[in-house]
């Protein structure tokens, strides 16, 4: 019987050098279908890509093969890497269903059809989902506790600033600053937000990618004035950052309201 093995790591981490996370899901995987007889023909890797959500580029490539009959069950090496959200498990063993495949988890031997068995694959599913959820509630209570110290809870770094992963601290890109005080001087004079950006890309001046600004850049730094007076802003919390200020605080410009 063919069979296809599906992996997924959901942070960048576990899709890192070392790969373990993938390379014990696939140890799984593979010594499942040596044992039960199985012909892998064929393996979709999503890595560093949520489970709560089905935009992952490798499911959508199995489901389109699967409809193509390449193969008759798809390997697991647990039901959370199939989906954290049991609605979205549900759906997937449908799909594949109507394609008569079959999800086969090697750590849950929940398999078929019968009420039993399906009973018990969406309390795995249930269960998965509550703890993504737990995850999530503890990842936002500790973003909101650095953030009440002024500390940076993670994300990608507004223009002017760099942001090293694990050091919670935003540090200046000198390359970029410029282009940054010059956005709100030419703001504050009167500019409208594609009249800034064509003064930023006459003078050649780029975005963190280097590609030409655009009005929705320009509005972008401007959205993040907080940040450039010093300040830190997450949900409701504003606390005075520990990363460098690019404008002046005191006396605040007229162009930065604080706390708006």
């Amino acid at each position: 019987m063919k069979a296809a093995g599906y992996l997924r790591v959901s942070t960048d981490a576990q899709a890192g050098e070392d790969r373990f996370g993938l390379e014990s899901q696939t140890q799984a995987i593979q010594k499942f279908a040596e044992d039960q007889g199985y012909d892998l023909t064929s393996w979709y890797t999503d890595a560093g890509v949520s489970g709560g959500t089905l935009e992952r580029p490798e499911l959508q490539r199995l489901l389109v093969d699967s409809r193509a009959a390449r193969f008759e069950v798809v390997l697991v090496a647990k039901m959370d890497r199939v989906a954290r959200d049991l609605m979205a498990q549900l759906w997937l063993e449908k799909e594949l269903l109507r394609a008569d495949v079959e999800i086969i988890s090697v750590a849950e031997p929940f398999r078929g059809q019968d009420a039993t068995n399906r009973l018990f694959r969406q309390i795995i599913g249930a269960f998965a989902e509550f703890e993504k959820s737990r995850i999530t509630d503890r990842m936002s209570s500790g973003r909101k506790v650095k953030a009440s110290r002024g500390g940076y809870a993670g994300g990608g770094a507004p223009l002017g600033y760099l942001y090293k992963r694990g050091t919670g601290h935003l540090e200046l890109d000198t390359e970029k600053v410029e282009a940054v005080k010059l956005a709100f001087k030419l703001r504050a004079q009167g500019m409208n937000l594609q009249q800034v950006a064509n003064e930023l890309n006459r003078l050649g001046m780029s975005t963190a990618k280097g590609s030409k600004f655009r009005r929705t850049q320009v509005m972008r730094i401007l959205a993040h004035k907080d940040i450039y007076a010093g300040a830190y802003r997450y949900s409701q919390i504003v606390a005075r950052g520990e990363h460098p200020s690019l404008l002046s605080q005191d006396p605040i410009p007229p162009y930065i309201t604080r706390g708006s």
